[in-house]
């Protein structure tokens, strides 16, 4: 059993981990916390619920990191040595067969009594894996490979037989359950998360529960290392059957931070194509490259200058990922420096260390120098890095805003209780009340309206672009044929329709975000009416900060795996069928259709919806708490003076200073 439960021993050489930017980050986010929580005790019950809703927004934050990379390329290794914990997850297995684990650190919002949460695929779910041989069987049956369609299908129903056979009459239970677990032991992972070899009596212990394991959650304290941060291990985006690859993109899209995993001895190789096409899909400065097992290069420093080289113009060629941090090292020479067994390292490993860190190497033990030049600390550093300044910096600009809100009203609130701005009994409190109500009705109306508009000219825009994409592949294999002949392999690269649905969303989300702002500027404009007109508070003494809404972001699905994206094999065969030249072009048609239109019909419909979604819920709240603040004006010109300046003046210090650190 591998030892790593309950230890706080397995310290970095030299001390702390390199999460320096964070943990200030999070102290600073946790004064205001504590400024506002002050402040609640005093404050008036409307303004309290706001409070409240900032403080858990607090407690919830939890940035993601998410890493990804090709087969055996030791990203599982390179996890456990950023969390300081050797052996926590299994290294040793394909990453196919593996499950999406959330590594939760230091988490104040754990389940109780739970170090490890296991959820598993619902009945649905594993029901379309099996009647449709998964993704991958699907997408056969649509290019017209019946033959290769079924024998996936075979194989999945195999699988099942097996994992039903195994589990007995507890499979149906099972599906669409969870199993929790109050401490962290490895045969407990392993039985989830790892797939054995079914002939091996050890291994199917090992794997007992993998193939209907759908996600996995650790909770793990570790003192050093920064609260509430979330590192996830995934699977991949080619998984066999593609059954997790939905699940894995989705969780890449929760996370503001990509870990790209590269093995030294692949890289020079042109990059998976799934991994190519999930760096395109978001933001190059979201994306890290760790180029892993530089321990096994003979002349590593050399080596390196060509593998980054090749990544840079592979990546180029792409049209993706310019300036690209590019990071080197080996997660092997991190684990034996945390395991204090440097002397175990073998003679060319050591021989790759020396020639690393030549020039670093006086008067430094070979544990800190491995640990140093394992690269680890720099990616810490990063990680620590694109956290601040990207989800870090939003969150911190959310907070400030709604925080900002609050104390003006508060301060508002203090200067009508104590200036009698208007006595009570000239009040009609339900009158105002209603027209409160009806500027959020009216901002609603007004915001689904452009809502609506707004998709209405994505789906036309994705509509065209899909349109123009399936004519212009079927014009380019007209022209493949004419000056190749109708025996030479094609394939159509899907690319430029992924951009053209990037660009429809983003330009659609940011029109989504401009009426947001529109149209709680003009709710803003009437409750400023009602408050300072009707109730006679002071001009000066209100001010309104506009909800700013999602951030948009590229759908996770636009990077999904599709029959375009198959090997030349597929497309060799499917053109050798016979037919005039018309016939395969049309059927060509017809497959590029069945396969394109449900990615533009899932971004169109499903996720642009989920993002209009948030957008609306924005402005809902925004209305809500502008009619709590009216509710608390009315209660003030009924109460005495609250009397909050101390409180406030702590909560104004706190936002000065985390500002400070950020801008540091």
């Amino acid at each position: 059993m591998r030892d790593f439960a309950d230890r706080d021993d397995v310290v970095p050489p030299g001390g702390r981990p390199a999460f320096d930017e964070l943990e200030s980050y999070w102290a600073g986010l946790n004064r205001i916390r504590d400024a506002l929580l002050e402040l609640t005790g005093d404050a008036a019950p409307a303004l309290r619920a706001q409070l409240d809703r900032i403080i858990e927004r607090i407690d919830a934050f939890e940035p993601s990191v998410s890493v990804l990379g090709q087969v055996k390329a030791g990203k599982s290794t390179l996890l456990n040595a950023l969390i300081g914990r050797p052996g926590l997850l299994p290294s040793d297995v394909n990453p196919w067969t593996s499950v999406i684990t959330n590594v939760h650190l230091n988490s104040p919002r754990r389940p109780l009594e739970t170090r490890a949460l296991f959820r598993f695929f619902d009945a649905l779910e594993w029901d379309r894996l099996v009647t449709t041989g998964g993704r991958l069987g699907e997408m056969a049956r649509r290019a017209g490979f019946a033959s290769e369609a079924e024998q996936i299908r075979a194989q999945v129903m195999a699988m099942r037989g097996t994992t039903e056979a195994r589990l007995g009459q507890d499979f149906e239970r099972l599906l669409g359950s969870s199993h929790a677990f109050p401490d962290l032991s490895s045969d407990v992972i392993d039985r989830y998360i790892c797939y054995g070899d079914t002939g091996d009596s050890k291994c199917r212990a090992q794997g007992f529960y993998a193939d209907i394991t759908r996600t996995a959650d650790l909770f793990v304290d570790l003192p050093g290392y920064p609260q509430n941060l979330c590192i996830r291990d995934t699977p991949g985006v080619n998984d066999t059957f593609m059954m997790r690859e939905q699940i894995t993109l989705n969780a890449i899209s929760e996370s503001r931070v990509c870990v790209i995993v590269l093995s030294a001895h692949q890289a020079l190789s042109t990059m998976d194509m799934a991994l190519l096409r999930i760096i395109g899909n978001v933001e190059a400065r979201e994306v890290l490259i760790f180029v892993n097992r530089i321990d096994e290069l003979a002349d590593p420093v050399a080596q390196c200058r060509e593998i980054e080289d090749a990544i840079r113009h592979t990546l180029e060629r792409a049209r993706i990922g310019a300036g690209m941090t590019i990071l080197f090292g080996s997660a092997l020479w991190a684990v034996r420096a945390l395991e204090d067994r440097c002397d175990a390292l073998s003679e060319p490993s050591r021989r790759a260390l020396r020639g690393w860190t030549a020039g670093r190497s006086e008067a430094r033990d070979l544990r800190s120098l491995a640990f140093e030049a394992s690269g680890v600390p720099a990616l810490h550093a990063e990680i620590s890095r694109r956290i601040v300044e990207g989800p870090g910096q939003a969150m911190l600009a959310d907070i400030q805003a709604e925080t900002g809100n609050v104390i003006s009203e508060v301060e508002t609130v203090d200067i009508v209780a104590r200036s009698g701005a208007m006595p009570p009994a000239a009040v009609d409190r339900p009158a105002i009340e209603s027209r409160a109500a009806e500027i959020g009705r009216l901002c609603d109306e007004r915001l689904k309206a452009r809502i609506v508009e707004a998709r209405a000219a994505l789906a036309e825009r994705l509509g065209r672009a899909h349109e123009q994409f399936v004519e212009g592949a079927v014009g380019a294999l007209a022209s493949h044929i004419s000056a190749y002949g109708e025996t030479e392999g094609w394939r159509c690269d899907p690319t430029t329709l992924r951009m053209m649905i990037r660009s429809s969303y983003l330009a659609a989300a940011k029109t989504v975000r401009d009426a947001l702002g529109d149209c709680t500027g003009e709710a803003a404009e009437g409750f400023a009416r009602l408050l300072c007109g009707d109730l006679g508070v002071p001009e000066g003494s209100v001010a309104f900060h506009l909800p700013q809404g999602p951030v948009p972001q590229a759908p996770g699905i636009i990077a999904q795996t599709i029959s375009l994206d198959m090997q030349e094999a597929w497309w060799r065969r499917f053109f050798q069928r016979r037919g005039s030249p018309e016939d395969r072009a049309n059927r060509y048609r017809a497959l590029i259709m069945a396969e394109t239109l449900p990615l533009t019909e899932a971004v169109g419909q499903e996720d642009f919806a989920g993002f209009c979604q948030e957008v609306a819920e924005a402005a809902c709240v925004f209305c809500r708490k502008q009619t709590e603040f009216v509710a608390a004006v009315l209660d003030a010109m009924e109460r005495p003076a609250a009397g909050q300046e101390g409180a406030l003046a702590d909560v104004a210090g706190a936002l000065e200073d985390a500002t400070r650190r950020g801008a540091a």
